[in-house]
């Protein structure tokens, strides 16, 4: 089984083009659940994958099992692999959500054992159908919460006393995408979708958001990313659509009056389903990257470019043409991005990795010693 799996681990590498920065690694061909997360689960100082039903111990990345999950039209229920200590008991425990039962749920670590499954599943609360759900410090605190994407509200969970606690933004607003970041520069973090944005108030927790429907952004990926690319003092957005073709980002600007304007421009349509995408300072240049890539079958290939190759891609901002630059990190083969990829310093060799989850198997892109070979491909 062992030779039989790492001719498979080859078959499928060799079948992906990869940046020469990066080293491409399988970690489970076999895997197709589209959502993973990274931390230290069994408290041994290194950082273990955990993705859908199984856990992964690092360095070796030995597969131990955490729990059924059943497949549901070709879609395995858990579409977020968040890890939160959310009964403060010094171990990790993942945090999910589902489209298809609606519910935020998390599976509880067993401790020092961490071998008996499966896990402890508790459901904590069904808010609507969600597309995912990441991790962010909605209410400035200093702690991060759990902010899904739910279909029709707008809803965020804060961990209190080992308690995911519910706060309601909108029961009527939301949509497919969801960010989180100073729109409008106050210095607090507001929440963004497709419609519009809301302002965060003096007080997150009790105090109305208001919204602005300054927007449409169609169907967006997640997350939304609020971000001054272009280096003027005003944040802007950037968005993929995730049912169909397209990167795009709104040039936040002032009109005659002083008011708010946004500018729409087309960062790259030549490839689609963009669901995950993760704001990070991948190449060390002081400026973060938008990383992100194609969801393998995101509707079962019914979407627009739905069977077309699979691609990595980061896009940074060259301030001096004034327009994003792509770097092709990996292209065809197996290698999706799934719901939203990790980016992370997984091997603790100070620089960033990417994890990336999907229908076509769960992968490693580790980033090489920068006193190695290889140049960057990229194209614009």
């Amino acid at each position: 089984m062992w030779i039989w799996t790492n001719i498979a681990c080859i078959l499928l590498q060799a079948q992906s083009q990869v940046n020469p920065d990066y080293q491409l690694q399988t970690i489970d061909p076999d895997s197709d659940f589209e959502a993973c997360g990274a931390a230290d689960l069994d408290n041994d100082g290194d950082l273990d994958i955990v993705c859908g039903d199984a856990w992964y111990e690092s360095p070796d990345w030995k597969r131990h099992p955490i729990g059924l999950i059943r497949n549901v039209g070709g879609y395995r229920v858990d579409f977020a692999d968040l890890p939160l200590d959310v009964d403060d008991d010094g171990y990790m425990d993942i945090v999910s959500c589902s489209w298809h039962d609606r519910g935020i749920f998390w599976r509880r670590n067993p401790g020092p054992a961490l071998e008996p499954a499966p896990w402890k599943m508790t459901v904590l609360d069904q808010p609507g159908n969600m597309e995912t759900a990441i991790l962010s410090d909605v209410d400035a605190d200093g702690t991060l919460d759990v902010l899904p994407n739910v279909i029709g509200r707008t809803v965020w969970y804060e961990l209190s006393d080992g308690e995911l606690i519910r706060h309601v933004v909108s029961e009527d607003r939301g949509g497919h995408g969801i960010g989180l970041g100073d729109v409008n520069g106050d210095g607090r973090p507001d929440l963004l979708g497709p419609e519009g944005w809301f302002e965060a108030p003096g007080d997150p927790l009790t105090m109305p958001w208001k919204h602005h429907a300054e927007w449409d952004l169609g169907a967006a990926g997640i997350s939304i990313i609020v971000h001054d690319f272009d280096r003027d003092g005003l944040n802007d957005v950037f968005w993929g659509m995730g049912h169909d073709y397209g990167l795009n980002w709104l040039r936040q600007t002032r009109d005659e009056t002083g008011s708010r304007a946004w500018e729409r421009r087309v960062v790259d349509d030549s490839w689609s389903q963009a669901h995950g995408l993760v704001l990070a300072d991948i190449d060390d240049d002081g400026h973060p990257e938008v990383v992100t890539g194609k969801r393998r079958h995101a509707h079962n290939g019914k979407d627009p470019g739905g069977n077309d190759p699979l691609i990595i891609c980061s896009y940074g901002f060259d301030v001096e043409r004034g327009m994003f630059k792509r770097t092709v990190l990996a292209r065809g083969g197996q290698v999706g991005a799934g719901h939203y990829p990790v980016v992370i310093d997984i091997d603790g060799d100070d620089d960033l990795d990417i994890v990336l989850p999907g229908k076509s198997g769960l992968h490693l892109l580790r980033r090489r010693s920068r006193s190695g070979p290889g140049a960057v491909d990229s194209d614009p």
